[in-house]
Formats: C-alpha cells, structure tokens, sequence
C-alpha cells in the first residue's frame, strides 16, 4: 500500500506492505535514495513493512535545514512512529539512514526493539572532495547546476551512483525501476548537502548505546562507498554486543545483491527481541561464522562469507 501521511506541516510518503497484522519493521534508507529502493529486498515479508520516503527524499517533504542532520531526524522519526500509532518497532536502516536510527535508539530505547543496520555510515568521517555534490550547492552557480545540469539528466546522474555503490557487482535489474526524478531532483541534492554536513557534528556527541539492545550489522567487504573496518570499529565502542556479518565480494549494497542475507538476519533480529535471551559468543549460521560483541581488533578475522553475490 501506497500512503501520504500529514506530519505537522509535512507530508511523509510511506509504502506499508507485508503481512498488514506482522511485527512492525521500519525502513530507512540511505543517502539520495528512497522508500521503494530499501523496500525491494523485503518484499512479501512475514513482517508488515513500513519504508517512508525520509525528509526532503522521494515525496516527502524536506524538514528545516537546521534539522536535517542524524539528530534532527531522530525527532522526525519519534513524531513519525507516534502518528503511525506505534509504541515500538524494529528498524532496518541503509548506509547513512543508520545514523538518525542510532540516535533515536540511544534517546528513546523505549520506541526501538532492535536495530539491523546494512553497510551503516554511523561514525564522524574524514572530509571527501565530493566535487558534483559541492558544485550543486555552491553560491550561484549551485542553483544552475542543480536545475539545468543534475535536474535535466537525472537518469544519468542515478544510474551513475547505483553503478558506483553497487561496485564491484553488477547493477541489480530492479534498481533499473526507481523513478530517477524522484529520487535525483534539485531538494533532495540540497537536502543531501545538509545531512552531510550535519553527520559528523551529530554523530561526535552521539551517547553509548543501551547494552540490551539487539544491534546486528550486515556490511560487504568490497564496500568502497564508505569503509566496514572505521564504521564497525566505531559501533563497537558504542555498542558492547553487535552481531556483525561481514561477506567477501559484495559491495554497499548488500541487501540487494544477497538479499535472502539480509532478510534471514532481519528474522534472527526479531527472533532475538522476541525471545529476549541472551545469544553465545559464536555460533554458526549455514557455513558462515558469525560472531557476537567482536573487539576492534578480532573482528576482521572471523567474518568470511562463502555465499556467492547472487542476485
């Protein structure tokens, strides 16, 4: 189902599918992405699934620029979850969708049953030349570039961004289906702009995140978008148990690229808060090893996926 919720004065686009009478599961996703990109992989889940549009992305309306950083959003999704009527839920977030996802953990624990975060972007990062981003945005000329430049070839302009986070796996065909106006537009790339600047300031002061929280994480090790070893590191000196997969081969989008992945960690995610018992250290899912509460210096040497980046 389809949806345009009225938040405040915003309009937040939302797809809601799966089992309508499921455990709720919300989806972020990441940055110059969009409601229907994260949804493909959970498509037909036993899970009702929840995937808005995040503010200033898709078809929803952007939030004020001071808010549009991780914190900022953090509040947009406490006021999101209390119109939808939901005292708490699961949260599945994609590359820097994971940032506001942490920090509303780490505020509200009480709104969050879990947090299964793919390839998350979460701790204070290095600066990047990001030349086409800062163009858009620059005094004067960003204007012309966003309108006459991104905004009139946006087919190009995503297909080049899919091709670069999907590296080095093939293009997966049904990316081929967003809508490239909604998803490259010139209030998403000024909304992109922003959160970017935001992230590093917002994740610097982000508190130590509840120790009963179930956090698994899904990264690919040909990840060149953003680097598994610095973000894993950092949750791990936030978090004192995260369950981290790690594939060989697979780049930053590994939900799509092995999806049947990320939908059995989803399961084992509900199934961990709905037991509400404590997990071993290691234990062995399929042929893969998966370890719990790794070190920073040990967890590069457990994880190796065998399963072939199938789509």
């Amino acid at each position: 189902m389809v949806g345009k919720l009225g938040l405040q004065d915003q309009d937040v686009h939302i797809l809601d599918g799966g089992n309508p009478h499921g455990i709720p599961v919300l989806l972020l996703h990441g940055c110059g992405s969009l409601a229907q990109e994260i949804s493909f992989p959970f498509d037909n889940s036993d899970f009702r699934i929840i995937a808005p549009d995040r503010p200033g992305y898709g078809l929803s309306t952007p939030l004020a620029p001071a808010e549009r950083g991780p914190e900022g959003q953090s509040f947009w999704l406490e006021r999101l979850l209390a119109s939808l009527d939901l005292p708490e839920v699961t949260i599945v977030a994609h590359s820097i969708g994971s940032a506001a996802a942490l920090h509303l953990a780490a505020r509200r624990p009480d709104l969050v049953r879990g947090l299964f975060l793919i390839s998350p972007c979460c701790g204070p990062v290095p600066p990047k030349p990001l030349i086409v981003l800062r163009s858009a945005v620059a005094p004067v000329v960003g204007s012309l570039i966003r309108q006459h430049v991104i905004g009139r070839w946006p087919a190009f302009f995503l297909d080049r961004g899919l091709r670069s986070s999907s590296f080095p796996n093939p293009l997966p065909s049904h990316l081929s289906d967003l809508p490239a106006s909604h998803v490259v537009n010139p209030i998403t790339i000024r909304t992109m702009a922003d959160e970017l600047r935001a992230f590093n300031r917002d994740m610097e002061h982000l508190p130590d995140l509840p120790g009963d929280l179930p956090l698994h994480v899904l990264f690919g090790l040909a990840d060149r978008v953003i680097s598994p070893n610095w973000h894993i590191d950092w949750l791990c000196r936030k978090h004192p148990g995260p369950i981290v997969r790690l594939l060989e081969g697979v780049g930053h989008l590994p939900h799509h690229v092995v999806p049947g992945v990320a939908r059995r960690m989803l399961g084992d995610l509900v199934e961990a808060c709905a037991q509400e018992t404590e997990l071993p250290r290691v234990r062995s899912i399929g042929s893969q090893a998966v370890v719990e509460a790794p070190s920073r210096k040990e967890y590069m040497q457990v994880f190796r996926g065998d399963e072939s980046p199938a789509l």
